[in-house]
C-alpha cells in the first residue's frame, strides 16, 4: 500500500528590506517594472534596452549604438542608487543577431575596460520590442 508523506514545512526567512531605484524615466512609469532593486549593498538592473531617456529607439539597426545606450542606461541606473559602472560584477547579455556579437564585444570593452565583469551572452529570437538588437540586465556590488 503506498504511503503519502506529510508536506515539508519551510520556515521563511526575514528578506532584507529593498529599496526600489528609478532614475526619473517617464516613459517607464506605465510599466510594471523596477529599473533597479537595491538589497543591501547589491544592486541588480533590470534588462536595459536602447531607449534614450525620452523613450526613443537609439542606433536603429546598429548594434554598437544599440550597446552603448544599453550602458548609459545601465549606468543612469546605477547613479541613481549611489553606484558606478566599476561596481558591476556580473551582466546577462541578449542579442538578436549572432552575426553581430562581435560589434557588442567591441561597444562593450570601450566601456568596461579591463574591469570586466562576469558574463553571460545568449542569442534570442525576438525583443519586446521588434526593433531592439540588445537587452542587458546587470548585478552591482558595493565594497
Amino acid at each position: 500500500m503506498p504511503t503519502t508523506k506529510k508536506p515539508t514545512q519551510i520556515k521563511s526567512q526575514a528578506v532584507p528590506s529593498a529599496r526600489i531605484i528609478d532614475p526619473g524615466w517617464a516613459w517607464d512609469d506605465k510599466l510594471p517594472i523596477a529599473q533597479g532593486k537595491e538589497i543591501g549593498n547589491t544592486i541588480y538592473i533590470s534588462g536595459q534596452i536602447a531607449f534614450n531617456s525620452a523613450g526613443k529607439l537609439v542606433g536603429k539597426g546598429n548594434m554598437k549604438a544599440q550597446t552603448r545606450q544599453v550602458f548609459r542606461n545601465i549606468k543612469a541606473v546605477l547613479q541613481a542608487g549611489g553606484y558606478k559602472m566599476e561596481h558591476v560584477v556580473k551582466i546577462n547579455t541578449y542579442i538578436t543577431d549572432a552575426s553581430k556579437f562581435m560589434e557588442m564585444l567591441e561597444a562593450r570593452g570601450d566601456i568596461f575596460g579591463k574591469n570586466l565583469p562576469a558574463s553571460t551572452g545568449v542569442v534570442v529570437a525576438a525583443l519586446a520590442f521588434p526593433e531592439l538588437l540588445i537587452e542587458v540586465e546587470a548585478v552591482a556590488v558595493k565594497p
